[in-house]
């Protein structure tokens, strides 16, 4: 049984999963009329290995970052708060987007299930708190890694940095993430398609959809991602530098220098893991949309090494809800101490 998909995938991070049905000819890659691409591979196979991802995936992620909210909470560290609304922001996230791609993958389409008012209702609500999510997320990245800097560069001034400070940074986080997001209550809407109701994104009548497309996603991902990848870079360049230059080092004694020496170690990997999976994550993903937007000509037709990467590409941003609560528990030992007496028990 093969697996047929549909060539032109969608561009938000919403809707990733491509259009799916079976077919029990045995035809190797080529387009049909209708715009669907057969490739030679095992439909059940296929069906059950993303089903088993997207399960770990999503219990990875309820669990993982439920712990971290409760261990960040009773921990009281000084960054809780934004370790919190990174983590509350994947949790939300994890919950509206996994059982929409299990559930696809079991219906072999990802067609909408409910109809009317209220379908169209989900249909906008549910992309609208995906992406959005997504994007408090990385910012929330960004505050972690600027924290961590301040925290070396500035201590002084850090522990000047109160807790409404905190509540107002993260405030902004929603702000941004709603405002650069609205769009969705307009563009997504429920459509027909040979007979299947699908939620998709059209920008008309108001306007021109493929030129208006194309400028959103691009400022889109930009936004959500490109730029919190190149800050989060920045600012551990930054701290690198800082730890090179530290000009107080000779007024210390050996024990406090070697005391500071083994934080900023700690805060440095901390730092260091937070762009790496950031990067492993999200860069894949990007140079898939990237290419869809400008060079739709070189994407190739009913492809199979091009659609495994995309697919790849897709698991591996999905991943983002599940390395930042690993990251947190593996390098904040505050946090991670909070949950032994629930281990011994």
């Amino acid at each position: 049984m093969k697996l047929a998909l549909f060539c032109k995938l969608p561009i938000s991070i919403a809707m990733l999963t491509n259009n799916s049905s079976t077919n029990d000819e045995q035809l190797k890659g080529h387009s049909g009329d209708n715009g669907t691409c057969f490739l030679p591979i095992d439909y059940v196979a296929a069906m059950i290995s993303y089903t088993t991802i997207y399960s770990i995936l999503m219990l990875a992620s309820l669990t993982g970052n439920s712990l971290l909210i409760y261990a960040s909470v009773k921990s009281n560290i000084r960054m809780g708060l934004i370790i919190e609304n990174m983590a509350a922001s994947d949790l939300l996230f994890s919950i509206v987007q996994f059982p929409r791609e299990i559930v696809a993958q079991i219906k072999e389409s990802t067609a909408f299930p409910i109809h009317g008012w209220s379908g169209h209702a989900l249909c906008k609500i549910c992309a609208f708190v995906a992406d959005a999510t997504t994007a408090v997320s990385t910012l929330s990245l960004i505050l972690v890694a600027t924290d961590r800097l301040i925290a070396v560069v500035f201590p002084a001034k850090y522990i000047q940095i109160t807790v409404k400070k905190r509540r107002l940074l993260i405030f902004s986080t929603w702000i941004l993430a709603i405002v650069i997001h609205s769009p969705y209550f307009y563009t997504f809407r429920l459509d027909t398609v040979n007979g299947e109701t699908f939620c998709i994104t059209n920008w008309e009548p108001a306007f021109d959809h493929e030129t208006t497309h194309t400028r959103y996603y691009t400022a889109l991902l930009v936004t959500v991602l490109v730029l919190p990848l190149i800050t989060v870079c920045v600012l551990q360049g930054l701290f690198l530098l800082r730890l090179k230059k530290d000009k107080l080092a000779p007024s210390r004694t050996c024990i406090a220098n070697e005391r500071r020496t083994k934080r900023n170690k700690k805060l440095l990997k901390l730092s260091v893991m937070i762009a790496l999976a950031f990067s492993l994550c999200w860069l894949p993903f990007l140079a898939y949309q990237f290419l869809f937007l400008y060079f739709p000509s070189s994407v190739p037709q009913c492809n199979l090494s091009f659609t495994i990467f995309g697919r790849f590409a897709i698991v591996f941003s999905l991943c983002h809800c599940v390395a930042n609560p690993c990251i947190c528990f593996k390098f904040l030992r505050r946090v991670r101490i909070v949950l032994k007496p629930c281990r011994k028990k």
